[in-house]
């Protein structure tokens, strides 16, 4: 017995000897004594031999035993008959902060994606480390979950992002301080901005105008008549896309120019911006010489309310004008003409009407959308173009992606973010025809797009997507199809063996290094349609782990905590951001 313990039965042993002894004190001031009694010793008695527990716990965590640690606290999860979230929480945090501490790179990067998903904000000083780090992939991991919170804390430790010595890291710290109106923002940013060749100016508007203070869009109205044209065109764009009405005197004035790309983009803001006083300037720009001039004035005349101009447009896409083509997307009833263009025999015609009749919400779409969603020997990879005033946009298709866009870092993402853009707007049709789209997608086993196609299907919630779910979830020889379809049906919580499938799957892959982040650069090509990929397994066993233990279901806990004492190392530190989360 504790010491604290004897204290506590004497004590009562006092209690009880007074009740007898004075019998003319009224039960009820008894009473009142044994709970004031109760409120003075809770913690000590009951709790004493608990909290030895949870001290032997957290110190063998801290001395870097996790094994012994984990199989202590199941010996306390049995005596106490339930998870302690809070002792889970501190066993989390210990874990991150060791592999924060860590010499490994790898490990470093882990614990901040760990401390990421975690959404924990006694995490937030591991963001600050990684912040603090000379390399700049944990800066940018850093930085891209320290945006997901919104407090004072995570704005600072984001200030640092100016103080890199890589000027991609401080552009992006400029525009998140920006986004998330940081009051030194401007400050940073201008003072960045001297410090950069002038060849960088214009990225600098889009951060002035989404600072929006009387300071910055000073900064922007001067960037507005700067030498460099394309810092003109840049800020021109930025005050449309940000809706600064208060510089449309400044873009009228540009628009009289001769400069023909200037010409462009102040066509394209004054249809954003709606200034109805420029429909004579913009008539006059739909009488250019050049065609993007052209083109951007009659879309912004059509935005204004002049639908004559819709038939310029028309003509530019019946001359298979790319650009004229994709405006047609926000023009009522051109679906017949888009749909004729959408069986062109020229591929670049095709993909850019198909495009533009998703978002028009037309059937038509199916007739070449499995042209874009599935990969095939062509082997075609999807790129955005722009027109030299930057105010027009249309879709490139690359055939042999692998070998022609192999130097390129950024084309594997973007094409996948395009292929995933119009999966998405498939949703829009009526459901017999995106549940054929979904079906395609499936029998061609196009791993890529499995996580979104699944997504969107357990989004709608309807009787069909959950056939299909259940129906996929049987297809042989596809594992990615059939454990995101399983985890799909769980999330749901479909009737069915769903949830043992999940925790099955996931014990299975405890010694697979498969918590893996994508490389950054690198063209990987398509993955392997018979075998999961590292990164999509990557991505298929976080979502699985998070499934299970946001459910905070004791299998669910168990099943993440095996996985932290006997699977792969590397992975801990993941999962003890994911058992922050939970606790």
């Amino acid at each position: 017995m504790t010491q604290m313990a004897q204290i506590y039965t004497d004590f009562l042993k006092f209690i009880n000897h007074l009740c007898k002894s004075v019998l003319s004190v009224s039960k009820k001031i008894i009473s009142v004594s044994l709970c004031l009694c109760g409120l003075f010793f809770q913690g000590y008695s009951y709790d004493a031999p608990v909290s030895n527990d949870v001290n032997r716990i957290l110190f063998c965590m801290q001395s870097g035993n996790a094994s012994a640690a984990l199989n202590q606290y199941r010996e306390y999860y049995k005596k106490i008959g339930r998870h302690d979230f809070e002792v889970l929480e501190k066993i989390g945090l210990i874990l991150l902060d060791q592999g924060c501490r860590s010499s490994e790179p790898e490990h470093q990067l882990l614990t901040m994606y760990g401390a990421g998903v975690s959404l924990n904000e006694k995490a937030l000083y591991i963001l600050e480390e990684g912040m603090r780090s000379p390399q700049p992939q944990l800066q940018l991991v850093a930085m891209s979950f320290l945006s997901r919170y919104q407090n004072d804390n995570a704005d600072a430790i984001l200030n640092r992002a100016l103080s890199s010595d890589s000027l991609i890291i401080r552009l992006e710290g400029a525009y998140l301080l920006a986004e998330r109106g940081v009051t030194t923002a401007l400050g940073q940013t201008e003072s960045l901005m001297c410090k950069v060749d002038k060849s960088i100016w214009p990225v600098f508007p889009k951060i002035f105008a989404k600072i929006g203070t009387t300071g910055a869009i000073k900064i922007l109205k001067k960037m507005l008549t700067n030498s460099d044209e394309k810092v003109r065109i840049a800020a021109i764009l930025s005050a449309a896309e940000n809706q600064r009405d208060d510089l449309l005197p400044n873009i009228r004035i540009l628009a009289t120019h001769h400069n023909l790309q200037q010409q462009e983009a102040c066509a394209k803001a004054l249809g954003v911006l709606k200034d109805e006083t420029s429909i004579d300037k913009l008539i006059v720009l739909s009488n250019s010489n050049c065609l993007s001039v052209q083109l951007a004035a009659c879309e912004a005349l059509h935005h204004l309310g002049r639908t004559e101009f819709k038939g310029a447009i028309e003509e530019a896409a019946k001359a298979k004008n790319l650009f004229a083509i994709t405006l047609l997307a926000e023009i009522p009833d051109s679906e017949n003409l888009l749909s004729e263009l959408a069986k062109d025999s020229d591929l670049q015609v095709r993909i850019n009407a198909t495009i533009a009749l998703a978002q028009r919400k037309d059937p038509r779409c199916l007739i070449s959308v499995n042209e874009i969603l599935l990969r095939n020997a062509r082997d075609l990879a999807f790129s955005v173009v722009s027109s030299a005033g930057f105010a027009l946009n249309a879709y490139r298709a690359v055939p042999s992606a692998r070998q022609n866009l192999e130097d390129d870092s950024s084309a594997e993402e973007m094409s996948l973010s395009i292929r995933t853009d119009l999966l998405t707007l498939c949703q829009q049709l009526p459901e017999k025809d995106f549940l054929k789209v979904c079906q395609n997608a499936f029998d061609y086993q196009q791993n890529d797009l499995v996580p979104t196609l699944v997504a969107l299907l357990e989004n709608m919630q309807t009787e069909g997507a959950i056939a299909l779910l259940k129906k996929y979830l049987q297809k042989a020889g596809a594992p990615l199809i059939r454990n995101y379809c399983a985890l799909a049906l769980y999330r749901l919580k479909e009737p069915g063996p769903y949830k043992e499938y999940i925790n099955n799957w996931v014990a299975r892959q405890q010694k697979m290094d498969l918590i893996q982040l994508k490389p950054i650069g690198a063209w990987k090509g398509p993955s392997s349609r018979y075998k999961i990929a590292p990164q999509d397994a990557s991505r298929l066993l976080i979502e699985a782990f998070e499934a299970i233990t946001e459910s905070q279901e004791d299998k669910g806990v168990n099943t993440l905590l095996d996985a932290i004492q006997y699977g792969n190392q590397k992975n801990k530190y993941v999962l003890a951001g994911l058992l922050l989360r939970i606790s």
